[in-house]
């Protein structure tokens, strides 16, 4: 799970140049037009420019990161076994308790065992029921009634002996294991979680609830999109929404920001442009960079600030018109903005397949370019992210040695299980996916290629210029030629 959970764009500078292509920097751009060049410099870039050390440029960039400590000790100890024994009182012996035998119960390592003191007196078989932790606070005169109702009445025996003799028979209970829900599974289907349970931040006892949670709130009336959702607006068109969501995908990169932050994103502008029909076309810029500003406060650590947003958008919008829309898309979308994502499904999937770098790298860039084409916007997160695991199996698919031989894994149960889907269920879903594919180099002609360039670097294995991403295996895919 380590290996797939998250392959970070943003663990080094890009390096999108393939066979001499130019760098891609931060693009400054008025309301939907040409792209412009010009390099975004932060105060940490200017501080590395200095000479100053790259670990040193973050703290100097923001003096108050200095007294930041890098762990915070919690004082957490384990609770001494010691301290749960039980201590009784004892009784004062007197000349009328002579003749009797008492048996002190004993402390024991195991809070759980149950001891019974077995006494034969003269005879005449006499049981005590140590004490509880339960029972620690209670006084002597209710421990002895509670000795005496547990004592059985039996026949006195004719044989005597000179001494008394004690038996202690001591019977543990065992803590019944309860068993996580992922370990009640059916037949041939692997429990992904089984080795997780050492790590706190995977909550392997409850990351079942949490998809199941996630699937059921992708699909509530104002989380999920319906098909054709910019019908009904006047001046607001499909084309004007791809040229935007690209040059979203370029702004979020050169910002550095997650993954998540960009998907974000879309999800905020779709849902708004759904809700609100009446957006005009000088606004629509507006409303994708303060969807980007919510998301960044949203998901990153250290969001850019205001004016950055200001700035990347040739100061065609000023600070107060972006805290002003934000008011105004928080209002509209009721303040749900923790939708599901197509990626929080993704890193979930992946580790059911056992998947390679390969296969999670291009279904994420089957994702962004999903995230684009305005055909693909109406499904549920996890539908895209399940096609686009599919086709990423499809086409580099893993191989397990089994009794005959090698064998191509493509869809397995254990994969249908977690995803909630079949192989039938995804055909029209892969289908429209591997359209959107072919259709990539009539998007470049049109000036939407920022996925294609940023998965063409070497950081993302140049993905996005793989010969089988123009074979016949997306044929096959376009004809709904599907293998489970």
């Amino acid at each position: 799970m380590s290996r797939i959970m998250r392959i970070d764009e943003n663990q080094v500078a890009g390096n999108l140049h393939e066979g001499g292509m130019k760098k891609v920097v931060a693009a400054r751009r008025p309301v939907l037009g040409e792209l412009g060049n010009k390099v975004l410099r932060n105060a940490s870039q200017d501080l590395l420019g200095k000479g100053v050390e790259k670990g040193a440029a973050l703290k100097n960039a923001n003096p108050t990161l200095k007294n930041i400590k890098p762990r915070v000790d919690t004082r957490w100890r384990k609770a001494d076994t010691a301290a749960a024994a039980v201590v009784v009182p004892k009784k004062v012996v007197t000349r009328s308790d002579s003749q009797k035998v008492a048996v002190e119960p004993k402390p024991s390592a195991n809070a759980d065992a149950v001891k019974v003191h077995v006494q034969l007196n003269k005879g005449n078989e006499v049981k005590h029921v140590a004490l509880k932790r339960e029972d620690s606070q209670l006084s002597l005169r209710t421990l002895a009634k509670q000795n005496r109702k547990a004592q059985p009445k039996s026949a006195p025996s004719s044989g005597t002996s000179s001494s008394d003799e004690h038996e202690i028979v001591s019977i543990s209970k065992k803590p019944e294991k309860v068993e996580a829900h992922s370990q009640k599974l059916l037949e041939n289907i692997e429990n992904i979680d089984a080795n997780d349970g050492w790590n706190p931040m995977l909550v392997a006892e409850y990351v079942n609830d949490i998809y199941n949670y996630l699937n059921e709130l992708e699909s509530r009336p104002g989380y999920a999109l319906c098909e054709n959702f910019l019908d009904g607006h006047k001046e607001i068109t499909h084309k004007m929404r791809t040229i935007l969501i690209d040059w979203i995908n370029e702004v979020h990169y050169q910002f550095k920001l997650d993954i998540d932050t960009y998907h974000m994103t879309v999800s905020l502008i779709d849902r708004y442009l759904q809700t609100m029909k009446t957006v005009p076309k000088k606004k629509l810029q507006l409303v994708g960079v303060t969807a980007m500003f919510i998301a960044s406060k949203y998901e990153e650590l250290f969001p850019p600030e205001i004016q950055d947003f200001v700035y990347i958008t040739d100061d065609t919008y000023q600070k107060y018109q972006i805290l002003e829309m934000e008011k105004e898309m928080v209002r509209t979308l009721d303040f749900n903005l923790g939708k599901p994502l197509p990626t929080h499904f993704l890193r979930r999937f992946s580790k059911a397949a056992k998947a390679s770098d390969v296969n999670h790298v291009l279904a994420k860039y089957l994702i962004e370019l999903a995230s684009v084409d305005y055909s693909t916007a109406h499904y549920k997160p996890s539908e895209i992210a399940a096609a686009a695991l599919y086709i990423s199996l499809y086409l580099f698919p893993l191989t397990c040695n089994g009794g005959n031989g090698t064998s191509a894994i493509i869809w397995t149960k254990t994969l249908e299980h977690y995803t909630h889907y079949n192989v039938k269920y995804l055909a029209p879903i892969v289908q429209r996916l591997a359209n959107v594919i072919k259709a990539v180099p009539k998007m470049m002609d049109k000036k939407v290629k920022y996925p294609w360039l940023k998965y063409s670097s070497s950081k993302f294995q140049c993905i996005s210029t793989h010969p089988k991403l123009k074979g016949s295996e997306i044929e096959e895919l376009l004809n709904n030629e599907l293998r489970c």
